[in-house]
């Protein structure tokens, strides 16, 4: 997990803070796979932080609700296995992490893309 500290202490911080407003992984390795995004944005289920996972393929949509932990764990896997590209927003920032072909993870901060959160929306499982 060390080659993406920056990235998920960011994370964390932007959860903490209450600035998350949304995660996108892009720029699939084989394309042929069919994945070509996965969209992360938190909701609260029966009073819990839930991050849910849309997986886009080229046919169909699925989801997968994590905790945060489980999501860091998966993001890292995706990161280095199936994405190049990782796009955290934040209302203070955006946050771009990047894997090469040798897996060498890079981080750059821009200006923020969004002023406000998305709609919140609670759900009940």
């Amino acid at each position: 997990m060390s080659e993406f500290k920056e990235f998920f202490e960011a994370l964390q911080q932007s959860v903490v803070n209450d600035e998350f407003v949304k995660l996108t992984l892009s720029k699939p390795i084989r394309k042929s796979e069919g994945l070509l995004n996965v969209y992360v944005r938190l909701f609260v289920i029966d009073g819990k932080d839930t991050f849910e996972l849309k997986y886009r393929y080229d046919t169909e949509n699925t989801f997968k609700n994590l905790s945060l932990n489980e999501l860091m764990v998966c993001l890292e896997k995706l990161l280095l296995e199936t994405f190049r590209t990782g796009t955290l927003f934040t209302l203070s920032y955006d946050l771009l992490v990047m894997v090469s072909k040798k897996k060498q993870v890079s981080c750059r901060d821009t200006a923020p893309s969004f002023k406000n959160k998305l709609p919140e929306i609670s759900q009940k499982s």
